[in-house]
């Protein structure tokens, strides 16, 4: 199979209407699903009714899927998510830690355990373009693309995510 950003894997955490069973899981098409993951912070509904995790609350956990998806299948939830108005405060891509859910009710914060996958966060507040310049503002799913194609050989879901991590500064 020929290498292309198409095949390479996005490990992404959803906990809200994108969740099989849920009525946006169509965007999940084409994803392998990884199985329940859990985060920590305390799932919350607006008040129109869309989900959003309140990551000031600790040791409560937020249920969701991990699934990977490829960078078309990204692309379709980021335009969904950020920029199609579905939602009307938007979210923004970010990384967050992730455990698997062994045990329904049991959840432990340990860093042993801990993965780190995309999902989108709530946009609880103006996002600062520190260059001060508009075309140098963080576009998490452009910076994917590049990384990727950058590295065909080697992109693996952990090498995107470390490199996003730099990227985004968490």
């Amino acid at each position: 199979m020929e290498k292309s950003v198409t095949n390479c894997p996005i490990k992404m955490f959803v906990f809200g209407t994108l969740r099989k069973g849920d009525r946006l899981d169509y965007y999940m098409d084409g994803s392998k699903f990884a199985g329940k993951y859990y985060l920590e912070g305390q799932l919350m509904m607006s008040e129109l009714g869309a989900a959003y995790i309140d990551f000031k609350e600790k040791n409560v956990a937020t249920i969701g899927e991990l699934h990977y998806i490829n960078y078309p299948g990204l692309q379709r939830i980021d335009h969904l998510e950020s920029r199609s108005g579905e939602f009307p405060k938007g979210y923004d891509l970010s990384i967050v830690p992730v455990w698997k859910l062994e045990k329904e009710g049991e959840y432990a914060f340990d860093d042993k355990n801990k993965e780190y996958a995309f999902f989108y966060r709530r946009r609880d507040e103006p996002i600062k373009i520190k260059s001060g310049d508009w075309l140098k503002r963080k576009q998490p799913s452009d910076e994917i693309s590049k990384y990727m194609k950058e590295h065909l050989d080697n992109a693996t879901p952990d090498s995107i995510i470390n490199h996003m991590k730099k990227y985004l500064e968490i």
